[in-house]
This record gives structure tokens, sequence and C-alpha cells, in this order.
């Protein structure tokens, strides 16, 4: 015994060891300053509204990390949580317009993107994407991606974090 905790959900075994403990992941943080340079990791407080992604990450003991350049406010998040509310979250997702995807050069078990033009509540760009691999739910969201060449080296990066 490892001391590994497993549950399941129906689907996957979850591994909460997989999910990051800590944002200082130096690919990530790399991957993104490919794009925006410099980045780096921006420590943030948390204080998510009740029912949004970012709550049912954080109660499942998942973690989010926002990386880019703070004085220029431009940056992007990273969610990894265990896939243990996948299916709920997948529900508000279909909900929300959120559209299911297959991640070019990814093998995710399952994905769902906010539709090309999507803007957030304060009118900027929004790019968000959810996908499931490996029973680890990651999340990207940042409103300076335009395409999925940006995307998936975050993405990547994001996903060896977990191993």
């Amino acid at each position: 015994n490892s001391g590994t905790k497993v549950v399941t959900d129906g689907s996957d075994k979850v591994n909460f060891e997989k999910v990051p403990t800590s944002c200082e992941l130096a690919g990530v943080n790399s991957a993104f300053a490919k794009i925006i340079p410099p980045s780096k990791y921006i420590p943030t407080e948390w204080a998510p509204a009740e029912s949004t992604d970012l709550a049912a990450a954080l109660n499942t003991g998942g973690i989010a990390c926002s990386y880019g350049d703070q004085d220029a406010e431009v940056g992007g998040t990273v969610i990894w949580a265990p896939s243990s509310v996948w299916t709920e979250r997948e529900k508000v997702w279909k909900k929300e317009g959120m559209q299911q995807v297959d991640i070019p050069n990814v093998d995710e078990s399952a994905a769902y993107k906010l539709p090309e033009g999507s803007t957030s509540a304060d009118g900027m760009p929004a790019w968000r994407v959810n996908l499931l691999i490996d029973g680890i739910w990651i999340q990207l969201g940042a409103a300076f991606i335009q395409s999925w060449d940006e995307a998936v080296p975050i993405i990547q990066a994001a996903i060896d974090a977990t191993k």
C-alpha cells in the first residue's frame, strides 16, 4: 500500500496524488511565458462563488493557479482537480453552451470548450477548456488565447504536472 487515496466516480479511478500540491510549476509557467513573457506564478487568494467550477475544484481537493504578467493584467488560470465532480460540472457546461471538442494531440477522455467568440462578464474575450485525462479534471482559462496552437502547449504542461 503506497498510501495513495483512490476513489471512484464510476468511470475513472481518481488518484489524489496526481493533483499538484503547489503552483510553483516551472513547466506550466514556461508554457505561459512563451506567449506572455515575462510570465510568472501569480499568488491568488481564492474566494469562489458557490456553484462555480472554482468552488467545485477547491472543495474536492483541487488547486487553482494563475500565471502571467500581473503588471500588464494578462494571464490565465489552470485548475487541477480530482475527476469526482466531472459528471456534475459536465451538465453545467453543456447548459452554459460549452461544446464538446477533441483537443489536438492530446489523448483526453472528454473535453468541453467555450464557443468561439465568447466573452466574459466584463465583455473581454473568454477562452476556456475543461478536459478529463487520467482521472484528473484540468481547466485552462485565459483571455489571450486565440487558438489551439497557443493552448495545447499550456494544456500539455498542465498534464505533465500531474505525472
